[in-house]
């Protein structure tokens, strides 16, 4: 029995000690595709950003692995959604012992730093309010990010001092874009009604219609994208869309197609437009490089194009 334990002290020895030799050492590690691409539009190419959770998996099923758990021991940076979008982290006390000397941030963290609304809308010169219970998916509200990226670059330059210069202009000039697109649409859509849009998905887009004044009718109320809807729920979505003459119909990225198919069954002729939720990237959007900007973009343009059906 002593020999067998010798014989797993060592093998799990060896396992450790080749995790570590063959993990390489990542100047920043971040949770998502979501964190990566922001984190990138400030960094550039100047720093080696490594991201932990692969595209199109979910993040409640995501835990990382040995080389994962090295990896972030060795990192200077951490950066995450939120405690909610990466359960493995567990609390800020777990992630002090998994990161070593390294630090560690989330997005939700720092758009909490803001606590006043006042001083948001002064800074963005934005006139409309802000809730600051930002709910599970705040990061659907463009206008939530342009406060995030300019905390973000603070916790970057400190970090990384001698890219100050660098990660300020490349801040400033993301979020000059970002407000650039985003700002015209907000006033547009603040000058008229609320409207209701159905969307075929799970609750994940508070955000996004609280930016640009929506009332969204999802098929599933719940957040996670692990739930499924109902049978009782589909035929209740049906029944509305059928009670209010519903022409226009939204999915999130990678929709249930059987559902969606099920749907346009019952409801012919209804016209068909994506409207992502941030929470997974198909493989054709990160095969052509496609970031939070032009998902906002072409969310705007998608819902642009339902509300002139």
């Amino acid at each position: 029995m002593k020999k067998v334990f010798t014989t797993l002290f060592i093998v799990t020895s060896i396992l450790v000690l080749t995790a570590c030799n063959l993990s390489k050492t990542y100047d920043i590690i971040v949770s998502d595709y979501f964190t990566y691409d922001i984190v990138k539009q400030i960094t550039a190419d100047d720093l080696d950003v490594f991201m932990l959770q692969p595209i199109q998996m979910d993040y409640h099923t995501y835990q990382p692995d040995s080389r994962d758990l090295v990896a972030l021991k060795r990192t200077k940076l951490f950066v995450y959604i939120s405690e909610a979008h990466a359960p493995w982290v567990i609390g800020k006390d777990h992630l002090d012992d998994l990161l070593g000397d390294g630090i560690h941030v989330s997005f939700e963290t720092l758009l909490n730093l803001d606590t006043s609304n006042d001083g948001m809308d002064a800074h963005h010169n934005h006139d409309h309010e802000h809730d600051h219970d930002h709910g599970f998916d705040f990061i659907s509200n463009p206008f939530y990010v342009v406060t995030i990226i300019e905390r973000l670059v603070e916790v970057l330059y400190d970090v990384f001092p001698q890219y100050e210069n660098d990660f300020i202009n490349r801040a400033l000039a993301y979020i000059k874009k970002l407000e650039d697109l985003i700002e015209p649409f907000y006033l547009k859509r603040k000058s008229e009604e609320t409207q209701t849009i159905y969307f075929v998905g799970h609750y994940a887009l508070s955000g996004f219609s609280e930016a640009f004044n929506l009332n969204i009718r999802a098929l599933d109320e719940n957040i996670s994208p692990n739930s499924d809807p109902s049978s009782t729920e589909v035929t209740s979505f049906v029944k509305d869309l059928k009670d209010n003459g519903v022409k226009v119909l939204y999915h999130e990225e990678i929709p249930d197609l059987n559902t969606l198919n099920y749907i346009q069954s019952q409801v012919p002729n209804l016209a068909i437009y994506e409207l992502h939720t941030f929470h997974k990237i198909s493989q054709k959007d990160f095969n052509e490089y496609i970031g939070y900007y032009e998902l906002i973009k072409r969310n705007i343009t998608n819902l642009k194009a339902g509300l002139t059906t």
